[in-house]
């Protein structure tokens, strides 16, 4: 049992980013190993990026729109979104011939979301189990948002990101006027990962979208 957590651990050395100093990868290393995979700690799931100039991944955004199903017609919802996309893909300094388009994944909030399965009349032992798996990131779909504040003032209530719930706008958009990109109150953009956020942004959305549990033999 000891030489499998040895080996888990190495493998997620392995893995953390190559751009961080030595002193970073170390100290990244001791969260991921003191704290993975919980982000229940706004001190150690956030961080305040000096550079407001680009967006990064993992930057939460106000007032995003996403298209959905309603009553068999289509309509459109402002709601918090996620940065998916790749930092270097949607920055203003790479370019290309076209202009790319950034990826959101939609952000809820729990308080309004649990309201929902109640007047749904879900079992109360459903309700507790899915905020203890959701809240421990077990839900590969979903990644867990703990409230952040600014002093006294909440910036975002305690939340979550949907994986399978999705959008796209040009990064044009935000390269203008239509989205102030200072942190708020003042502007629109919420929050953005610390090193140990971003690493576990990263390890759910690769869970979501890349994990080898299909059971389909794909050979002819």
């Amino acid at each position: 049992m000891r030489e499998a957590k040895y080996d888990t651990l190495e493998l997620i050395r392995t893995f953390l980013p190559k751009y961080l100093t030595p002193e970073l990868t170390e100290n990244l290393f001791k969260t991921v190993k003191e704290y993975f995979p919980f982000s229940n700690n706004p001190n150690l799931i956030y961080y305040r990026i000096p550079d407001t100039k680009y967006y990064y991944q993992g930057d939460c955004i106000i007032d995003i729109p996403f298209s959905r199903f309603n009553n068999g017609k289509f309509e459109t919802v402002y709601l918090k979104g996620i940065i998916v996309s790749n930092t270097c893909d949607i920055s203003p300094d790479n370019k290309r011939l076209e202009v790319p388009n950034i990826q959101f994944a939609a952000v809820f909030s729990l308080k309004e979301f649990i309201h929902k399965l109640k007047e749904k009349n879900i079992e109360p032992k459903r309700i507790s189990t899915f905020i203890e798996n959701l809240k421990e990131n077990r839900i590969s779909n979903l990644f867990y948002l703990p409230e952040k504040k600014d002093g006294d003032k909440i910036i975002m209530e305690e939340s979550f990101v949907r994986f399978d719930l999705s959008t796209t706008l040009p990064a044009s958009i935000f390269w203008g006027e239509t989205y102030d990109n200072s942190y708020a109150p003042e502007g629109d953009r919420l929050l953005s990962l610390s090193n140990y956020g971003f690493y576990l942004f990263l390890i759910k959305l690769s869970v979501h979208y890349c994990r080898f549990r299909e059971g389909v033999f794909r050979n002819r």
